[in-house]
């Protein structure tokens, strides 16, 4: 049966696009809160300066759609490999060469401007056009990559940074770019299906034209208030921790209790969007990990609490994006899906910098995280409650 022709066909697909997504860009964001106290101490920064440095990754909102536009020209194989390699290359050149905080500045500017091409905003393209009917369930697979990187890298990044320095830190994420995501892009992905194959689209809109359709900006304004909530617990996780009280090691167990929940979450969100109304899963996959960011605010020194918010918190960040991959292809089909899906993750990117450089501001103006805690919650459920005026069309049926 069909069905059982996707995973057929399409199993290599999916493992090479979760060790890529698990070793591109984004394993640096997910794990950044590591390197913040090594790079306050040498560079004698604040966390609110600090902050608005890692927030140069809005250049993001610039590489995102530039990058998922060339995945629908030049295939997704030759976009992941090229902007692989630029990654490590400047990953390996802040390691090496960077001595201001300035010069760190202009590293995090370019990894966000091209390494948008290692992120969901590519990788996402080549399982939606492989899979149709187990398209959440195949898409959260993929992005587990990730998630399974978050889980085991920090211990061990940890103990590196610890150990060696932030230095050290970098050279060793490169290196796994390296040896681990670049083989398994170039041997196992292919750019599309046989020919006849391809999922069919549900919509045959130009280029451009889907920035005059209201649902289009519906999913953006969603996504922001979800970035607002979570990227700026992501990059300030560790210190987070830590000022409750709890050691370096508790905030490196809690960056990995953060990816189990993504794991979790892509994985529950993909089966349930392949079975229930998707609208309806992402409200329910998006309002009750807002509790995390409440328990944050109410943990004081313990470590179970502080576990279990960030659990829940990366739940949440797991299941976005299957979501929103998933809404792109069934609201506006593959044949310009990187465009679009680009374009959205672009836009999103202006809640990521928000959130980032949020928490750390409002961390340097009360001294504590509390109140930043408080307008994750509301940015997440802000985020989760415009969903419910998202209209998708039927879902399509490929031919046997």
């Amino acid at each position: 049966m069909q069905e059982a022709n996707e995973w057929r066909n399409g199993w290599k697909i999916v493992l090479g696009c979760a060790l890529g997504a698990g070793t591109g860009v984004v394993l640096l964001f997910f794990t950044f809160s590591i390197f913040v106290l090594p790079l306050l101490t040498e560079f004698h920064a604040t966390r609110g300066q600090l902050a608005a440095v890692q927030s140069l990754v809005i250049a993001g909102a610039v590489g995102a759609p530039v990058m998922g536009r060339a995945a629908d020209i030049f295939g997704f194989r030759k976009v992941f490999i090229t902007t692989m390699l630029m990654v490590i290359a400047v990953e390996l050149w802040m390691a090496t060469m960077v001595s201001t905080i300035f010069q760190f500045g202009v590293g995090t500017f370019l990894l966000g401007l091209i390494g948008a091409g290692t992120t969901a905003v590519t990788i996402t393209r080549p399982v939606n056009a492989w899979f149709d009917q187990h398209r959440g369930m195949a898409l959260g697979l993929a992005a587990s990559g990730l998630a399974v990187a978050t889980i085991i890298a920090p211990p061990f990044l940890e103990a590196i940074v610890a150990g060696w320095g932030w230095r050290f830190g970098l050279i060793a994420l490169a290196t796994v770019g390296g040896v681990v995501g670049l083989p398994a892009v170039y041997f196992l992905v292919q750019n599309e299906p046989p020919q006849g194959s391809a999922p069919r689209s549900p919509s045959a809109s130009g280029d451009w034209v889907f920035l005059k359709e209201p649902q289009f900006w519906l999913m953006a304004l969603s996504l922001i208030g979800m970035g607002v909530a979570g990227s700026g617990f992501i990059g300030q996780m560790s210190p987070m921790v830590q000022q409750e009280g709890l050691s370096a090691k508790v905030a490196a167990v809690a960056l990995s209790a953060f990816a189990t929940g993504q794991v979790s979450g892509r994985m529950i969100g993909g089966w349930c969007l392949d079975r229930f109304d998707p609208r309806i899963v992402a409200v329910l996959l998006n309002l009750v990990p807002a509790s995390g960011f409440i328990l944050l605010w109410l943990t004081q020194g313990s470590a179970p609490l502080a576990l279990l918010a960030a659990f829940l918190i990366g739940f949440q960040q797991g299941a976005e994006i299957d979501i929103f991959a998933y809404f792109t292809a069934r609201r506006f089909g593959i044949a310009n899906y990187g465009t679009v899906y680009g374009a959205l993750i672009g836009l999103g990117w202006i809640g990521n910098a928000t959130g980032v450089i949020g928490v750390g501001y409002l961390h340097d103006l009360s001294g504590d995280y509390g109140f930043a805690q408080m307008c994750g919650a509301l940015a997440l459920t802000a985020g989760a409650l415009l969903i419910t005026a998202i209209r998708l069309p039927p879902a399509q049926v490929r031919a046997a």
